[in-house]
């Protein structure tokens, strides 16, 4: 196993003082191909292109030396952390966080979130992610290969939304576009991005805001479902659980 095992956030901006001496005695460096081009790693190390977080897990595992991971944002934000402290994996590490591409993305468009829900799309997915932005106000998207700006405002299918949608955060190729829902599927939109999307209702966050996120009266004030459970019924209540077609994929239509 990997003597030291640092997995340290990039978000375009400089590394601070504590990842670059974690990448200089590195010799295992594992990330995406734009982080493996970044000056600071050493010649010498040995590089992983991350594309299976699990594979590389298990590289690292294998290896004796000190083994840094460069990923996107902030890699505990629904990033690689989760996957590297997995118990088939059993790796300890240590993190040094970036501004993640969420914040990063709020910031670009001047919008407080706070208020907002996060989720993440995956082509298996996407109908949830859909489903959350059709029942609350402000949601940001955080987006794959097959599940991006296109794909979501094809199904909100007629349900109007803004998108704020930003592409490649943090690089010199950062692009902001704002525009309404029913003109996204006619763009062809750059990987990696995240998508603001606003609309559906009133805000339900007061200026007195004290907790993130949706309000803890829950039912009260939330929306719910986007759709009534016989939509999802008509489909087989029995695979509703596994699909995730429902807001709360855990649970079953009555």
């Amino acid at each position: 196993m990997a003597d030291r095992v640092t997995v340290i956030g990039w978000d375009g901006s400089p590394l601070p003082g504590a990842a670059t001496s974690a990448l200089s005695a590195a010799t295992l460096v594992a990330g995406a191909a734009h982080h493996l081009a970044l000056p600071e790693v050493p010649p010498h190390a040995e590089r992983v292109r991350l594309g299976s977080v699990d594979l590389a897990a298990r590289r690292i595992a294998g290896h004796r030396g000190s083994a840094v991971v460069l990923a996107d944002g902030d890699p505990g934000f629904f990033g690689v952390v989760r996957t590297l402290r997995a118990r088939e994996h059993g790796l300890e590490v240590e993190v040094v966080p970036a501004v993640s591409s969420v914040a990063t993305a709020f910031a670009r468009a001047g919008m407080p979130w706070d208020d907002a829900q996060i989720v993440v799309a995956h082509p298996r997915t996407l109908r949830r992610a859909v489903n959350v932005c059709r029942a609350h106000h402000k949601v940001a998207v955080l987006t794959s290969p097959g599940a991006g700006p296109a794909e979501l405002a094809l199904l909100l299918d007629g349900i109007h939304r803004t998108f704020v949608i930003c592409e490649e955060l943090g690089t010199d190729r950062e692009r902001v576009t704002v525009l309404t829902s029913d003109k996204a599927a006619d763009h062809a939109w750059r990987d990696p991005n995240v998508v603001i999307v606003v609309g559906g209702g009133p805000e339900t966050t007061a200026a007195g805001a004290w907790i993130a996120g949706r309000p803890p009266a829950h039912p009260q004030g939330i929306r719910g479902w986007a759709l009534p459970a016989e939509a999802y019924r008509a489909a087989g209540a029995e695979r509703m659980q596994e699909s995730g077609e429902g807001e709360f994929p855990g649970l079953r239509a009555a």
